[in-house]
């Protein structure tokens, strides 16, 4: 209550200590008290649902989201009626409910098959979104088809064609269906042979993810494009008029109107046929799925495999049959939403990770893993999001925001993380309480369900007896096409084993090599990169391949390389850092972080604002102040998460904490107080201060451009990366010391076990929240390095494809637990990275080294897609995709799929990653005294 206190003096009275401190004014100010309200008021709900039992405590969760809507509201008043303003939102009823309708469809497309996915299998797959885009391309390569393309071409004529809207949607739902239970024979299946927990299910789907997702952009670009079934589905007039009503509602300063009025003379609302049609593909598939699961004897046994796999093995259930036909059903149900999908949206390979994370939402919403509850949590967030939209125009132009409603892309995500606060199994778990409880008063009256007359018992249909819902009986015809797909299956299977094979051959000849090469000095040794003699040896040998590397990569002239190599050291720093703060949130303490990104871009964007002129909304800050204040803040952040987070599972704790990251970045366009340093762009940071430029500029750039061997002052980067490269071994020494005490081994044995830990006396949560707090605070060390690396700060360099993903790949490629591997795994990236920049210049320079190599992939890529595809798309397919008749290989998306494909072997094939964690073992006392003695 002192915080809600505090925050209505604030609002109302220009009081409480935000506005007494003096320190924050003006936007600042009103933004924190918003936080504040918001904070207070929901501890206050988690209060009264602490305190509620039964019924009522049900129902309470049940209203969570209405109280939530409740709340944002009364803050929205508070606020406005502060500022003396007023706002009118529009809500037509019509819209609202039917584009809430919409937008749940959208979501389930992906969400039923997560649902699926994690019922069974138990892990969140990263890579569902992906088999929705699966689909779409498909409906796509179909329109493009000489069979179907003259129906899509044709004029309108006034007439719905369904015939490709239908073909394409059923080939959507059996290709998708092939390519993910292809994945769980490849990739899940050797995962579940080596009992690999769900972390690392979650984290070698997000390498398929990126794999696929690469192949997209290779085959299809980076473009848009539409899925046109028939040009009549285009037309304007191609909707259902509903009649409608608006609802206005007066928040802030009410002179003459009420809090809520109505307009009656309002034009009838067009729901398009395109989106009725995904609305009911979506639910027929919904429905297919509930009858399936629960009339169906292959139904009861996937609910058994997901309830209890061992005991559902004993009880003579085929488990690896079980895992791959749920593969094929969620991702076919992916596909098919897809293809319904394409008709409506703008398809292009990144769309579907914009709707990944809401989809995420929904199933934590209803609970993971509840089908009932993933329709409940679609309903809820879509009908939020249709909301969201007219409340944030009518609130954004009161504030002076007229791009405001850019977020609510973000509004699912604020909603899930307030939800979490208050039910941390979700909706959908109070509803599944609710119903044991109701059958178990059932049965103890001795009442049946079949006693009224209105229950008709459905009779159980063994569906899985029919063929065409299995997906190994494609691989069991004996015709040409059933031994194609044997053939294709096989060929596939051995590549991960061949790479892995080869990552296992690699390490051991390296490991050859080092001591053979110590036997001709005379050292005799066994090299085990699992003690520290053995780590260091194998860092360095591994860290001077990497430099050699590094330097024989081409370049022009002496400046382009000292440019080159300086970049590759700041690179080098600003992902070692990263990799530093993720390795200590999840390899030490073993919290999967999703949101890195969240603290490297709080580090930025603090950096950023508080460094930029005052006259373009900056403070002019000088940089070493704001970085002090940049860790600090993001310090605090990552305290403070640990709280809310606490009874979070760890697969909820990855999701929102990749939900703050897409907040924070979508946040950066919409927000006003997030730009500064220029007012010719609408987005974005820029021309802030650097540190010790003008000291560098001034002679000592001069001097060290002397002394190697420039005929011109060295650059500004040659600072930064010595920077960069003192504050990685900083960073290092302090965490290795760190590491070394009692708080490391307490941060091991939270990782290990966290109830064994709290009985040993150990405060989990504190630990966790210092956990979280430190490696914040390096990750914001590792966004100012980003800041002044690339001089702006824009949106999209919080993009998760591009840093995220590679984190998580530096951290794996180098092995968990082992800082020693977080710097090897990340010069690995920041290489890989550069040497695809090289080959993408190369390919218009005949001069440069890797000229001919490119050539060749470009060469081999155009036979595969001309001669190898041909034979399934049509020429039509190419010419849309290439329109110069070019058919060059993206190289920066072939980086992408190596480093998805990187991820999975090494999960695979060498879990521990090149440098492995070092156990940390006292001594045997007996040993000791022997020694000793």
């Amino acid at each position: 209550m002192l915080v809600i206190g505090d925050a209505y003096l604030g609002l109302i009275y220009d009081g409480g200590v935000i506005r007494w401190s003096g320190l924050f004014r003006n936007d600042i100010a009103a933004l924190l008290l918003v936080g504040e309200m918001f904070i207070g008021g929901m501890l206050f709900l988690r209060l009264i649902l602490a305190q509620a039992q039964g019924n009522v405590r049900t129902i309470a969760l049940i209203l969570i989201p209405v109280l939530v809507i409740l709340l944002g509201l009364g803050i929205t008043e508070l606020l406005l009626r502060g500022l003396g303003r007023s706002a009118t939102i529009n809500f037509n009823l019509s819209a609202v409910g039917l584009s809430g309708l919409y937008w749940a469809a959208v979501y389930l497309t992906i969400g039923i098959g997560l649902t699926l996915t994690y019922k069974v299998q138990g892990f969140a797959n990263f890579a569902q979104a992906e088999m929705m885009l699966i689909g779409s391309y498909v409906a796509l390569i179909m329109m493009w088809s000489d069979t179907f393309s003259s129906l899509s071409e044709a004029p309108p004529d006034g007439g719905l064609n369904w015939e490709l809207l239908l073909w394409s949607s059923v080939c959507a739902f059996l290709v998708a269906g092939l390519a993910g239970w292809l994945i769980d024979r490849l990739v899940y299946k050797k995962l579940r042979a080596r009992n690999a927990t769900f972390q690392v299910m979650m984290i070698a789907s997000l390498g398929v993810s990126m794999i696929v997702r690469a192949i997209l952009f290779i085959r299809f670009s980076a473009n848009n494009f539409r899925f046109v079934p028939d040009k009549d589905w285009r037309l304007t007039t191609s909707v259902i008029e509903t009649p409608t009503q608006t609802i206005q509602v007066h928040l802030g300063e009410r002179i003459e109107s009420g809090l809520v009025s109505t307009i009656h003379n309002v034009a009838p609302f067009g729901f398009s046929y395109s989106k009725i049609a995904l609305v009911i593909g979506v639910m027929m598939s919904l429905v297919f799925l509930l009858v399936f699961l629960n009339k169906t004897k292959f139904g009861r046994q996937m609910r058994a495999v997901g309830d209890n796999p061992g005991l559902a093995a004993s009880s003579g259930i085929n488990l690896e049959k079980i895992y791959g036909n749920t593969s094929f059903l969620s991702a076919g149900t992916a596909g098919l939403g897809g293809a319904l999908l394409a008709a409506i949206l703008p398809i292009n390979p990144m769309l579907g990770l914009a709707l990944l994370l809401p989809a995420f939402a929904v199933i934590v919403l209803g609970s993971i893993g509840s089908i009932s509850g993933v329709i409940f949590g679609a309903l809820i967030v879509g009908l939020l999001r249709s909301i969201s939209e007219p409340l944030l125009i009518g609130i954004g132009n009161s504030l002076d925001r007229p791009t405001a409603s850019g977020f609510a892309e973000v509004v699912p995500f604020v909603f899930l993380v307030g939800l979490l606060l208050l039910a941390p199994r979700g909706i959908g778990a109070a509803l599944q309480d609710w119903n044991i409880k109701r059958i178990r008063n059932r049965v103890a009256t001795g009442k049946s369900k079949y006693n009224y007359p209105w229950s008709i018992p459905i009779p159980s249909v063994d569906l899985a007896s029919l063929k065409f819902i299995r997906a190994e009986y494609l691989l069991k015809g004996k015709d040409f096409i059933g031994s194609c797909f044997q053939l294709t299956f096989k060929a596939l299977s051995v590549i991960p084993f061949v790479t892995g094979l080869i990552m296992q051959s690699s390490f051991k000849g390296l490991r050859t090599c080092i001591q053979t090469a110590a036997g001709f000095i005379g050292i005799r040794f066994t090299l085990d990169s699992e003690t520290d003699k053995g780590s260091w040896i194998l860092f360095i040998v591994l860290m001077g391949i990497l430099i050699c590397i590094v330097w024989l990569l081409p370049s022009v002239t002496a400046l382009t390389k000292t440019m080159q190599i300086a970049r590759i050291a700041t690179l080098l720093g600003i992902f070692g850092l990263a990799s530093f703060a993720l390795n200590l949130h999840t390899g030490i303490t073993g919290m999967t972080n999703f949101g890195v990104i969240f603290f490297v871009g709080i580090g930025a964007v603090t950096v950023g604002i508080l460094c930029a002129p005052v006259a373009t909304n900056g403070y002019g800050w000088s940089p070493v102040a704001a970085t002090f204040v940049a860790v600090f803040v993001s310090a605090i952040a990552g305290w403070l998460l640990a709280y809310p987070t606490a009874r979070l599972r760890m697969d909820y704790f990855a999701i929102v904490t990749i939900s703050l990251g897409e907040m924070l970045r979508i946040s950066l366009q919409a927000e006003p107080l997030l730009r500064a340093g220029t007012v010719t762009s609408a987005i974005g940071i820029s021309q802030y201060q650097m540190p010790l430029e003008e000291w560098w500029s001034t002679g000592p750039s001069q001097y060290v451009g002397n002394m190697i061997g420039l005929s011109v002052p060295a650059p500004y980067v040659v600072l930064l990366a010595g920077i960069a490269l003192c504050l990685l071994v900083f960073v290092w020494l302090l965490l290795d010391t760190v590491l070394a005490s009692p708080w490391g081994r307490i941060l091991r044995s939270i990782r290990e076990d966290e109830v064994v830990s709290q009985h040993h006396g150990h405060n989990v949560l504190i630990q966790k929240a210092a956990s979280l707090a430190m490696g914040a605070a390096i990750a914001a060390l590792a966004g100012a390095l980003w800041a002044w690396l690339n001089t702006n700060i824009w949106p999209d360099f919080m993009n998760p494809v591009r840093t995220t993903f590679l984190i998580w790949a530096a951290y794996i490629v180098g092995g968990r637990g082992n800082n020693k591997g977080m710097i090897v795994g990340a010069f690995v990236i920041v290489i890989v990275e550069f040497l695809f920049n090289i080959m993408v210049a190369s390919r218009g320079a005949a001069s440069m080294p890797l000229h001919n190599i490119t050539n060749y992939a470009d060469a081999i890529f155009s036979w595969v897609m001309v001669n190898v595809g041909g034979l399934v798309w049509s020429s039509k397919s190419l010419s849309e995709i290439f329109p110069r008749g070019e058919i060059l290989l993206s190289l920066p998306h072939v980086k992408l799929s190596l480093v998805g494909l990187v991820i999975v072997v090494a999960l695979i094939a060498a879990s521990k990653g090149l440098l492995p964690e070092v156990p940390k073992r006292p001594k045997h006392r007996e040993r000791i005294e022997e020694r000793d003695v």
